[in-house]
């Protein structure tokens, strides 16, 4: 059973316990952020940086922490006593859950930009105001998304694939880090690596084996006729992807439980 109440103080209980190692990874995040802007920003001597570049370290950095953090959930299942005692607290599997879920991942997303939105345009008032010749020093996302997509709207199918590109990449890791007790991060990265490889060499064989490279299907027997279509296909297969590796750290969650 789930409880509200029950939930809001296992997230109080956390923050109380946990806001020096917050406080200190939110203040050693910033320095290091701060620190990269000027450094990259130097090395094109403060003249042709635009909300492009801004945005290219945002993606390195926001996925790169990303994964790591998200690599780092479960944390009591990396040793077998702690697993004993984090099992046997008195609150329900689904408050345990919900809690990683939403403390490593949806937590992470909505932090993450406004933090980069905040060093990023601090740093660069600071630069400007020390070197006048760094114009392009405001950062804006929406002004950055435009300027990558040369002004063209973007439809709906091709916005969810980008957003379920992105839950992908750290719903998996979360996954991982429920499922594997050493090492999580390596495993997982191991473990889709061999399925991505197992695919491409049966597609490939597929190939091979009924000689479908001169193959022209008819529209008829597929229903994809264009790029749309495809990017469809790719959305769609995503969320049920995601929605599968979700329901798996569920259920692992609920095996540890059992065992």
């Amino acid at each position: 059973m789930f409880s509200f109440k029950r939930f809001i103080a296992l997230f109080k209980q956390s923050l109380i316990i946990n806001k020096k190692t917050i406080a200190i990874s939110i203040a050693g995040i910033s320095g290091t952020l701060f620190v990269l802007l000027m450094v990259f920003q130097k090395l094109d001597n403060f003249e042709y940086w635009t909300n492009e570049n801004y945005f290219s370290v945002f993606l390195v950095f926001f996925f790169s922490l990303g994964i790591i953090y998200s690599s780092l959930s479960f944390p009591a299942f990396r040793s077998k006593e702690k697993s004993i005692t984090y099992l046997t607290l008195p609150i329900s599997a689904s408050e345990k859950f919900i809690f990683e879920l939403l403390t490593r991942i949806v937590l992470f997303i909505l932090f993450m930009p406004m933090l980069f939105w905040v060093i990023a345009n601090i740093e660069g008032r600071i630069v400007h105001y020390y070197i006048p010749e760094f114009i392009n020093y405001k950062f804006s996302f929406s002004q950055a998304l435009t300027e990558i997509n040369n002004n063209q709207p973007i439809s709906i199918w091709s916005k969810l694939f980008v957003v379920q590109s992105g839950l992908f990449v750290f719903i998996a890791v979360f996954t991982g880090a429920c499922y594997f007790r050493r090492l999580p991060l390596i495993k997982t990265l191991f473990a889709f690596s061999t399925i991505v490889i197992a695919y491409l060499l049966f597609i490939y064989l597929i190939f091979k084996g009924l000689n479908l490279k001169d193959y022209r299907p008819s529209e008829r027997v597929f229903f994809i006729k264009n790029q749309d279509d495809i990017i469809a296909l790719w959305a769609l297969g995503l969320t049920v992807v995601n929605i599968v590796l979700i329901a798996v750290a569920w259920f692992r969650l609920k095996e540890k439980e059992v065992l």
